[in-house]
């Protein structure tokens, strides 16, 4: 009786460290499993320009494009040439042709610039339209500091004209290269921002110009 004592009492205190290793290890498990994911997005206020008067014009914002090397939620940056990479648990909110395109259409609309901005899934008409690719979209990190690096390209088509070849008034590249006041992922989106910003006051301009001579 005394052996079978202590044989249970032992299997007793076996199981109770068992037990205790494999809480423990589930708990190391639980919290090495899953990574926070940081989203982001553009941030800046709308582009102030002065002199310019209303154009009884509507534009109509279409869907934009993603070159297939950005067209993705995640962060993208280049530390050396013929290299891409992304981050795991750094992202857009959304894929940057729709972010640029949403950004896009909400200052041509502040700048009340012209009679309707419509994006284009509201089914309104107008009479031109604005379409455009994301080229670069990312993290530069090659130089001694870091940059944010934002290529897009532009067309403003007329929606009327039946002359195909009068129906585009201008196809132009904009590009914008901000540097990063640190060395992360929140300081790349801030400079990115300022890129946005500073493309968004030519690309309305541009626009505007354009249409003036329609007049």
């Amino acid at each position: 009786m005394k052996i079978f004592g202590k044989f249970f009492l032992y299997l007793s205190i076996a199981s109770l460290f068992v037990s205790i290793f494999l809480s423990l290890s589930g708990c190391a498990m639980l919290g090495s499993s899953s990574s926070k994911t940081d989203y982001y997005t553009l941030e800046y206020d709308p582009p102030q320009l002065t002199g310019l008067i209303a154009l009884p014009f509507i534009i109509k914002i279409e869907r934009f494009y993603a070159s297939p090397l950005y067209n993705s939620e995640k962060i993208s940056y280049r530390k050396s040439d013929f290299q891409t990479d992304e981050y795991n648990y750094n992202r857009w909110e959304t894929n940057p042709a729709q972010l640029i395109a949403y950004f896009l259409y909400r200052d041509i609309k502040q700048s009340g610039f012209f009679k309707g901005v419509f994006s284009h899934d509201t089914g309104y008409a107008a009479t031109h339209s604005v379409s455009g690719t994301v080229d670069e979209f990312f993290e530069d990190d090659r130089g001694k500091a870091w940059e944010a690096v934002l290529s897009l390209d532009i067309v403003l088509m007329a929606e009327n004209e039946p002359d195909i070849n009068k129906r585009i008034l201008f196809q132009k590249k904009y590009s914008s290269r901000k540097p990063c006041a640190k060395k992360n992922p929140k300081a790349v989106v801030e400079a990115m921002s300022k890129a946005m910003s500073e493309l968004s006051g030519q690309i309305i301009t541009d626009i505007h110009k354009s249409l003036a001579g329609k007049m």
